[in-house]
């Protein structure tokens, strides 16, 4: 398993394109999740209670770090603007240990 994040920034007022892209947003990462290559994902809030973000993360499984960049190439938030930008990482589970 390689598994990577994804940290998507969001443009300052994305509120309304957010929804507007939403839908397309979640069924792409439910399709990882349905692949059980997704370990974690959500949005980040710029304060708890609040309904503005500062972006998303994603942890899921990916062959490669350029399979990884061409996933987030394609992610319609940043596609219509709701993301000025992801940054992309590897990353190691440590804790809680993976199941087996």
């Amino acid at each position: 398993m390689s598994l990577f994040v994804i940290i998507g920034h969001d443009v300052a007022n994305s509120s309304a394109q957010r929804q507007i892209t939403r839908a397309e947003h979640l069924d792409r990462i439910q399709e990882l999740h349905r692949e059980n290559r997704l370990a974690i994902a959500g949005p980040t809030p710029i304060e708890h209670g609040k309904n503005d973000m500062s972006g998303s993360l994603i942890v899921a499984d990916f062959d490669s770090m350029e399979a990884a960049q061409a996933w987030a190439n394609d992610e319609p938030y940043l596609r219509d603007g709701v993301y000025s930008h992801v940054d992309i990482r590897p990353f190691i589970q440590v804790l809680p240990q993976a199941e087996s």
